[in-house]
């Protein structure tokens, strides 16, 4: 449930440590991009083969973390994401020791099991700690920990990864975990299980509405990870880059992330529905950009910038969108979004690796790119449609049961 909430120097301290556990937790995710050139010649398996450990985290996130958060329900908040936390940094310490792509894989996989919960479990406690019309920037402030990780974690992941070899970063990465886990009791005293129980969670995720939220999520993604995952190859390839340049560039996505969360939140806060439809239209636009601009140093850079800054502006409307509709139930439709995100990274960067190893070109991947985001525009709007024509004749009660809406005041509906 979505209730109660504290404010003042505790609240944004509460913040400040949850924003950086996903700060840690995207910077594991996000670094084996730049690392993807040193990690094939390492490993002795070709860049594709190495660009599939991004496929295989999002398909643990995707299966698992739903799983792991169904397991976790009953423990306090407290409790389980310092747990989350030391078991990720477990991960990260076997990668870092690694001396096989596979076991590398299955590194990957203990570090993925923690994810989706981590995100979910830090989200709904994010949101508890503010008023409801603040529930936006709450969600934007904790999920901005992924874009800090653009910006900051991937780029420095990369440049130690490029200074000291790739296995420094799963260090720094693992020592960071365990930092977070350490600090985590501290921040988030008080917080309880989750108040709904098994039921009243899976009755919200079935909710139609949610559903089609998550497709939008999965959609979306994979457009933008069927892109990403070989940013650096294109980059390098096709607009000519060094590849040093690389984590500058990185930089550079990161930075449009940030400033795209940020406005993700307000928009999530003032105009929900409608920015659902301007940002999946944006972010389908950005990717077939690419398709004109990668030849052009100047222009991809553009390019890349705007890329970040729409796909992150959309991840805060995705999730308080989802966290609305299952209000009274939120930490497992939140987990299930969280993977439905990390299925849309698996399905992307699968799908990208499939169409270089038949012989497609990286700037094919912009036309695949944005052919699957424009699916996910294409939910969207069938979606805010729906839900303007015909306001829900009910919302989901505090007990996860149902209540009737309040009286239709004007012509057209207020959504939620």
């Amino acid at each position: 449930m979505l209730g109660s909430h504290t404010t003042g120097a505790g609240g944004a301290v509460s913040l400040s440590v949850l924003t950086a556990g996903v700060f840690v937790i995207g910077t594991a995710e996000y670094v084996v991009v730049g690392l993807l050139p040193q990690l094939s010649d390492d490993l002795d398996v070709s860049v594709p083969t190495a660009g599939m450990l991004v496929t295989w985290y999002a398909l643990t996130v995707t299966v698992g973390g739903p799983l792991v958060t169904v397991a976790t329900l009953r423990l306090p908040r407290r409790l389980l994401l310092p747990l989350a936390a030391l078991v990720f940094a477990l991960g990260n310490l076997v990668a870092a020791t690694a001396d096989t792509y596979r076991l590398l894989v299955v590194a990957r996989t203990v570090t993925a099991l923690t994810h989706s919960t981590f995100f979910a479990v830090a989200l709904v406690t994010a949101v508890a700690l503010v008023p409801a019309g603040r529930r936006g920037l709450a969600v934007a402030v904790v999920s901005s920990g992924f874009n800090l990780a653009t910006v900051l974690g991937a780029p420095a992941g990369t440049w130690l990864g490029a200074g000291h070899g790739w296995r420094a970063t799963f260090w720094a990465i693992a020592i960071l975990g365990v930092a977070v886990a350490i600090v985590l009791p501290f921040a988030v005293r008080g917080a309880a299980a989750s108040p709904s129980g098994l039921r009243g969670e899976v009755r919200a995720l079935l909710d139609a509405r949610v559903a089609t939220l998550l497709l939008i999520t999965v959609f979306t993604q994979a457009g933008l990870f069927t892109l990403y995952t070989y940013i650096a190859p294109l980059l390098t390839e096709v607009s000519g880059f060094d590849a040093r340049a690389i984590a500058s560039l990185l930089l550079l996505f990161g930075a449009g992330a940030l400033v795209g969360n940020l406005l993700g939140g307000s928009l999530a806060d003032h105009s929900p529905w409608n920015s659902l439809l301007l940002l999946t239209g944006a972010l389908a636009a950005t990717s077939a950009a690419f398709l004109v601009t990668a030849t052009s140093r100047p222009a991809v850079t553009v390019a890349l910038v705007l890329l970040g800054t729409a796909a992150f502006a959309l991840v805060p409307v995705l999730q308080t969108r989802v966290a609305a509709l299952a209000a009274a139930a939120p930490t497992l439709a939140v987990a299930t979004n969280t993977s439905g995100f990390n299925l849309g990274i698996a399905a992307g960067s699968w799908l990208g690796a499939r169409q270089l190893d038949a012989g497609s070109s990286l700037i094919s991947l912009s036309v695949t790119a944005s052919t699957l985001v424009l699916v996910g525009f294409a939910l969207a709007v069938l979606l805010v449609y729906r839900l303007r024509a015909r306001p829900a004749e009910t919302t989901t009660g505090p007990s996860g049961g149902r209540r009737p809406s309040p009286p239709r005041r004007s012509r057209r509906p207020s959504l939620p």
